[in-house]
């Protein structure tokens, strides 16, 4: 990959939070003691799996759980080679097939968009709303003039938009927690995808549209806090508008194509991983 110019501009004490699996998903504990219930853990226990279950009894457990680990991987990978650069941190050496399938993918990904980074603030930034939630985001940036969240994500093949209704809610529950956090004005999220069989494609909401998916976030927090408290597990935490325009529209997509590789039965768009918990290490 040809060396890139990035901004890195340091203009947040970002607090690191400590993580921790429970028998009700991730949390984290920030310096206040609380312990946060994971954007992702939301997500995942408020939403409709039926074509989640449809797709495991089509191609079978054993495929499915194999296709799911995989994704995970290059995920992971995808993330790890990203955040090395940025952070200007050796790259970890690459073993696997699937190692190297995501390098490729994210220094893709870099060379198409990072010119478009005007200012990196963090990556793998943590974030929380008290008492509410937690998450770690991929980027805090400032992405054609606009303050933004900028997540990563592969996919076995591409999404279309109107498949990632869970990614923008992501982006705006991490933008209104470092919104509160921080004193910033969030309000443009950016999706950054690299797909298996070669794909770039941006995804971006603002304005309108990103207040739209900032409500079903809220109601999404209050749907878990209402399951957790009839179910009588753990409460989300414990003590141990205006019509500003995105850069472009509210709705950008962009492609560009690449050689393809090997075909892989993907899982059913919508339930592709969630990037934090699926393409760890984040949540």
């Amino acid at each position: 990959m040809a060396s890139l110019m990035i901004n890195l501009v340091r203009r947040y004490r970002y607090e690191s939070l400590t993580r921790k699996d429970t028998e009700t998903g991730r949390r984290y504990v920030n310096r206040h003691g609380e312990q946060l219930p994971s954007v992702t853990t939301i997500l995942d226990k408020t939403k409709d799996k039926s074509k989640l279950i449809e797709w495991i009894n089509r191609v079978g457990e054993e495929e499915a759980e194999r296709i799911k680990r995989e994704a995970a991987s290059v995920g992971t990978s995808m993330h790890a080679y990203i955040e090395s650069h940025i952070k200007m941190r050796p790259i970890p050496s690459a073993k696997f097939a699937w190692q190297f399938k995501a390098y490729r993918m994210a220094a893709s990904l870099m060379e198409a968009y990072f010119p478009d980074m005007d200012e990196i603030w963090g990556s793998e930034v943590m974030v929380y709303r008290r008492g509410l939630y937690a998450g770690t985001t991929d980027l805090t940036a400032v992405f054609r003039g606009e303050p933004s969240i900028v997540d990563f994500k592969q996919s076995n093949k591409m999404k279309k938009r109107e498949w990632i209704d869970d990614y923008f809610i992501q982006l705006t529950a991490y933008a209104a927690a470092h919104n509160e956090m921080y004193g910033t004005d969030i309000r443009q999220g950016v999706i950054l995808m690299a797909s298996q069989d070669g794909l770039l494609k941006e995804f971006i909401i603002c304005g309108r549209e990103f207040d739209s998916y900032l409500d079903l976030w809220n109601a999404k927090v209050k749907e878990f806090t209402a399951l957790a408290e009839a179910s009588g597990s753990q409460h989300l935490s414990e003590t141990a508008s205006d019509t500003s325009h995105c850069s472009h529209s509210a709705a950008v997509e962009s492609a560009s194509e690449a050689p393809h590789g090997p075909e892989v039965e993907p899982l059913p768009q919508e339930e592709l991983p969630l990037g934090p918990e699926s393409d760890q290490p984040k949540a």
